[in-house]
């Protein structure tokens, strides 16, 4: 089981939207794709292990993106993405950001999310 460390002494991730109709869909958009990559590192990343840790990261890339990073330091992917036991999260957070870049290998996996920045 993968736990929580509280001892850790990290910032809190903060995520601010306007009050507008469309940035709320734009938000649980992002939403949806954070919490879905974290989930996946929560299920897969540690498998075999008791600790790790799931990094989330963001930043405002230029005037008209957001880039949210989410990594872990797990075992790598190793499902091919046409397997069965692939499941929807990967195709989720593709289907709600405007790109995803996946990198993975033997020190864990980083999804760098890219959104449209909000007005």
């Amino acid at each position: 089981m993968t736990k929580l460390d509280s001892s850790l002494n990290l910032p809190p991730l903060e995520l601010r939207t306007g009050s507008h109709p469309a940035s709320v869909t734009e938000a649980r958009k992002g939403v949806a794709a954070y919490a879905e990559a974290v989930s996946n590192a929560v299920v897969h990343a540690f498998v075999g292990r008791d600790n790790g840790v799931i990094t989330v990261r963001a930043e405002l890339d230029g005037p008209n993106e957001l880039l949210v990073e989410v990594g872990d330091n797990g075992s790598g992917i190793t499902t091919p993405s046409r397997s069965p036991q692939a499941g929807f999260g990967l195709p989720i957070i593709g289907a709600v950001t405007d790109s995803v870049e996946i990198h993975t290998g033997d020190r864990g996996t980083r999804l760098e999310m890219r959104f449209p920045r909000g007005s």
